[in-house]
């Protein structure tokens, strides 16, 4: 009888069918990849699940993104293993729904500090500043340090309003709480906003979560003095996307006009000049500094 073969071709596409869509609900992560977080080891590191939940609620806040998904590094990343590491280790704390983003604070193999932020399930987020060890081929969990809350001012100056409530400038939860705190110089908030007259920019840290000293060195950072600002995303780019290095390049400069002695980014603008800087660390942020 020939009804059979019709018949088997229809199992055998259903099949098919049935194995392309369990295929697209599988996770695309490189199943070997060494991005998991290991646990820390027993000598005195700190495991994710220790930490507090310190962050920041602010009435005028970055819209809360409304289905969680998984942190997954921009594929331009130097090194999307660490970054995909520190992730997971907030992505782990009960009351994160989700991350947002992630920077370098300091990217020197086997060691690195890695800016993770997040937003709370209920209200708010906040940074995270991560450490993490290369252990083998992987990356382990050294610590997860959030930022610690600061009170706002209670009649902030309009200088301060002006950032605040500017739509050409977009601040994390804890920047947004830097900020309404006036522990930010004035020619930080003045330069951010000449810059963004020119651009949107998303600010990726200020003072909160910020190592104090220059990772992997003695010298005292300018950001907890509040002598500096962090761009991650310029037009709502990336900066460590290739296709962006013209905004990039326009925003470093536009930071130099502003009076920023320290302007650090994926390119070194003046070839080993005194002006501007690039390294790995800064290959997916613009560092705008102010000698305070």
């Amino acid at each position: 009888m020939r009804t059979g073969r019709p018949l088997l071709a229809l199992v055998l596409a259903l099949v098919l069918v049935l194995a392309w869509l369990a295929g697209c609900a599988s996770d695309p992560e490189d199943p070997g990849d060494s991005g998991e977080p290991t646990s820390p080891s027993a000598s005195g590191s700190s495991a994710p699940s220790s930490v507090s939940p310190s962050g920041s609620e602010a009435t005028s806040s970055p819209p809360a993104t409304p289905q969680s998904t998984r942190y997954r590094p921009d594929p331009a990343e130097v090194d999307a293993a660490a970054k995909r590491t520190a992730a997971r280790a907030v992505e782990e704390l009960r009351w994160v729904r989700q991350v947002t983003y992630t920077q370098y604070f300091g990217y020197l193999p086997p060691s690195a500090s890695i800016l993770v932020e997040a937003d709370f399930e209920k209200r708010g987020g906040t940074t995270y500043d991560v450490r993490i060890s290369r252990q083998g081929p992987g990356w382990q969990v050294d610590s997860v340090t959030p930022a610690e809350p600061v009170p706002p001012l209670a009649d902030p100056s309009r200088l301060i309003r002006r950032v605040l409530d500017s739509d050409r400038i977009r601040l994390p939860w804890a920047g947004r709480a830097d900020v309404a705190s006036g522990r930010i110089a004035e020619e930080v908030l003045r330069s951010m906003l000449a810059v963004a007259e020119q651009h949107e920019i998303t600010i990726s840290v200020l003072v909160s979560a910020h190592p104090e000293l220059v990772f992997g060195t003695d010298r005292r950072s300018r950001h907890p003095d509040g002598f500096a600002y962090d761009i991650g995303s310029i037009d709502g780019r990336l900066v460590v996307d290739p296709r962006n290095r013209a905004a990039v390049r326009d925003v470093m400069r536009l930071a130099t006009d502003t009076g920023a002695d320290q302007v650090g980014g994926p390119e070194d603008l003046d070839g080993g000049g005194s002006q501007y800087f690039a390294d790995l660390t800064h290959s997916d942020h613009v560092h705008v500094g102010f000698d305070g």
